[in-house]
C-alpha cells in the first residue's frame, strides 16, 4: 500500500512505525521509503507530497502505478471546523468535499463540489477500530501510544488549496454555507482521493489528526507542538486500521502437493554452489535434472542485485538412468540475509500453478519453496518420434527480409490463433499473459500451447517485459495499464516478426504491403493489433477470428518456386 503525507512532521510520524526500510526512486524522480510494519503483512511505500491538492495528486498517481497499490492512506494533520473536536483528536473522512468546485456569478457562489466517499468495507473497519473496547490504541506499544487518549471522529472533510486561518474568512463562511457537516479542513485529501479513484479498485482513506481550529491561534498551536502530536495520533490510527485491512486480491493458495520429483535449488554463493550453465546435470537430494541449452531465453539467468532468476528446458533423470519428463524449469533465489523480494516469488509461482489448473495451462510437475528459493516446473511437450522436447515458434520464424513461406506462415497463424484461445480464458478470469515471445509458444502438431502463463500471476506494472516485444502501455511513460489488450499487441508483434523478420518499430508502418503470399486480411489484422492506443485494438476474440479468417487464403497460396 501507499501512505502519503504532506509535511515532514507527518512523514516522520509514519516512518517511525516502519522497519527494514529501503529507498525507492520512481521514474519521475520521486523518492519513497518502502518498509514493513512489524506484525502486519502490508508492505508500505511512504512519500511526502508537499502541500496542495495538485501536488498530492501528481505524487499519488505514479506511486499507485509503480507499486500496483491496493490501498492508499493519506495521513497527517488538519484544522478542526467544529468546536466539539479537540486538538489531538483524529478525524477519518466519511466524505471529502472538493470545496472549490462551483460557479461564481452576480447572484453569488453556487457550489458544484467534487465529493468522494470511502468504500463501505473500509469505513466499517474504521468504525470497528474506533469502538473496539473503547480504546483503539490498546494494541500500541507504550512509546507509540497517544497520551492523553484522543477521540476518533468519522466525519466529512473539506479540502481545497487555501490555508484557512480564520473561521470568519470568506472561505470558512463558504464551507459553512455549502458543506456545513464538514468537521475538518485540509489542502491535499481531494487530490489523493481523485488520483486513487482513477484506479477503480484502489481503496483510499484520509486520516487527519487535529493540530488547530482553523483560526488565528494556529501559529501558537503549531509552535507548542500540536502538529507533531496530531501527526503521531493520525499515524497510530492508520496502523490500527491496517491491522484489520485485508488484501482485496485472492491470497496465494497453499503449497500444491508435489510428486516425488526433485527441484534444482540453484547456486548459493555463500556455499559455493554452481550455476546451471556450469554443469549439464544438476543433482539434488539423489535426483537429477538434465538441463538443456536452447535459443533465446530457453536457457537463461538474470540477476537483479542479489536476486537470481534462472530458467531452462530440462529433463528428469530417474535412478535407473532412464530419461523422464521434460519440464520448463524456473527458479528464483535470494540470499537468506536478504528480505523476501517483491513480488513474493513463491506466492507468484503458487498463483500461476493454480491458474494452470483453472485455465488449461501446462501441467504442474513440481512446486516448492524454502527460506530463500522458489521453484516451479511445468510439463513441456515432447516429440515422441524424435525423443526430444518440442520446438517453439522461434524455430519457425524467418530471418530478416527472407521471402515469406506460405506453408510456414499458415502454421504460425494457426498456432497463434490457438494461443489466443488460452489468452481468452485468461482474460475471462481477469488475467493477462503480457510476456508473449517466440520461445513462449510451443508448436505441437495438433495444438499449439504456451510454455507458461507469463506475468499473469503478478500484478501489471509499468516497465515490465523489457525487450523488443514490450507493448506501449508497458512502458514507464504510458498512461494506460497493461492488460488483455497487451496480449493482442504482442500477438500482432509475433505475426509482424513472422512476416518481416523483425519486431515492429514505433512510428513506422506495422507491416509491409500485402503480397500474393500475405493476404490483405492478415495485414489488416496485424495493423489493428499494433495500434499504440490499447483502446483502438480489437479484442482477443475478434483478433482470433481474424486469424482464422486468413487461414483459407493462406492455404490457397502456392509455395514459391525453387
Amino acid at each position: 500500500m501507499v501512505v502519503l503525507t504532506a509535511l515532514q512532521v507527518e512523514y516522520e510520524a509514519v516512518r517511525r512505525h516502519l522497519e527494514n526500510v529501503r529507498e525507492v526512486e520512481l521514474p519521475q524522480g520521486t523518492l519513497l521509503d518502502v518498509g514493513r510494519i512489524p506484525g502486519l503483512d502490508w508492505e508500505v511505500a511512504l512519500a511526502e507530497t508537499g502541500p496542495t491538492n495538485t501536488r498530492a495528486a501528481l505524487i499519488t498517481q505514479p506511486a499507485i502505478e509503480h507499486f500496483d497499490a491496493e490501498a492508499v492512506f493519506f495521513v497527517g494533520v488538519a484544522g478542526a471546523l467544529k468546536d466539539h473536536i479537540r486538538l489531538g483528536d483524529v478525524v477519518v473522512a466519511s466524505k471529502i468535499y472538493g470545496y472549490h468546485g462551483g460557479r461564481e456569478s452576480l447572484d453569488g457562489f453556487s457550489a458544484r463540489p467534487w465529493v468522494w466517499e470511502p468504500a463501505h468495507v473500509i469505513e466499517q473497519l474504521v468504525r470497528s477500530a474506533r469502538r473496539e473496547g473503547n480504546d483503539p490504541w490498546a494494541f500500541l506499544s507504550p512509546d507509540t501510544r497517544p497520551t492523553p487518549v484522543p477521540k476518533v471522529h468519522v466525519e466529512p472533510i473539506a479540502s481545497g488549496d487555501v490555508l484557512v486561518g480564520s473561521r470568519e474568512s470568506e472561505t470558512a463562511r463558504r464551507i459553512r454555507g455549502h458543506y456545513n457537516d464538514a468537521a475538518a479542513v485540509d489542502m491535499e485529501s481531494q487530490g489523493v482521493a481523485q488520483a486513487a479513484a482513477m484506479h477503480g479498485t484502489v481503496r483510499m482513506l484520509a486520516i487527519r489528526g487535529i493540530s488547530d481550529h482553523a483560526d488565528p491561534g494556529k501559529a501558537s498551536a503549531d509552535a507548542a507542538g500540536s502538529q507533531k502530536t496530531a501527526s503521531r495520533h493520525a499515524a497510530a490510527f492508520a496502523v490500527r486500521v491496517l491491522r484489520d485491512l485485508r488484501p482485496a486480491r485472492p491470497s496465494a493458495p497453499e503449497l500444491i502437493p508435489a510428486p516425488p520429483v526433485v527441484v534444482v535449488p540453484g547456486p548459493n554463493r555463500a556455499s559455493g554452489g554452481l550455476a546451471w550453465d556450469s554443469q549439464p546435470v544438476v543433482e539434488v537430494e539423489g535426483q537429477r535434472y538434465l538441463v538443456y541449452e536452447g535459443p533465446g531465453d530457453l536457457f537463461h539467468e538474470t540477476r537483479d542485485g542479489d536476486v537470481v532468476r534462472r530458467q531452462a528446458v530440462a529433463r528428469l533423470v530417474s535412478d535407473s538412468g532412464s530419461p523422464g519428463t521434460y519440464v520448463w524449469l524456473r527458479q528464483v533465489e535470494w540470499p537468506r540475509s536478504l528480505r523476501l523480494p517483491h513480488p513474493d516469488p513463491l506466492a507468484a509461482f503458487q498463483r500461476e500453478a493454480k491458474l494452470c489448473r483453472e485455465v488449461r495451462g501446462p501441467d504442474v510437475v513440481q512446486l516448492t519453496g524454502s527460506s530463500n528459493t522458489a521453484t516451479l516446473a511445468l510439463a513441456w511437450p515432447a516429440d515422441p518420434k524424435l525423443g526430444r522436447p518440442l520446438e517453439t515458434l522461434h524455430e519457425l520464424l524467418p530471418e530478416a527480409f527472407a521471402p515469406v513461406d506460405p506453408m510456414r506462415l499458415w502454421s504460425i497463424v494457426k498456432g497463434l490463433a490457438e494461443v489466443a484461445v488460452a489468452l481468452e480464458w485468461l482474460s475471462r478470469e481477469g488475467y493477462s499473459h503480457r510476456a508473449l515471445r517466440p520461445t513462449a509458444v510451443v508448436m505441437k502438431r495438433q495444438w499449439t500451447v504456451l510454455r507458461d502463463l507469463g506475468l499473469a500471476a503478478v500484478p501489471p506494472r509499468k516497465g515490465e517485459n523489457l525487450g523488443p516485444g514490450q507493448a506501449p502501455e508497458q512502458q514507464y511513460s504510458s498512461r494506460f495499464r497493461p492488460g488483455p489488450a497487451t496480449d493482442v499487441y504482442q500477438l500482432g508483434a509475433l505475426l509482424h516478426l513472422a512476416l518481416t523478420g523483425h519486431y515492429p518499430a514505433p512510428g513506422l508502418p506495422p507491416c509491409r504491403p500485402a503480397t500474393q503470399a500475405v493476404p490483405v486480411s492478415l495485414v489488416h489484422a496485424v495493423t489493428g493489433a499494433l495500434q499504440q492506443d490499447p483502446r483502438d485494438r480489437p479484442g482477443i476474440e475478434a483478433f482470433r477470428a481474424a486469424l482464422l479468417g486468413a487461414l483459407p487464403e493462406l492455404s490457397s497460396v502456392q509455395p514459391p518456386q525453387r
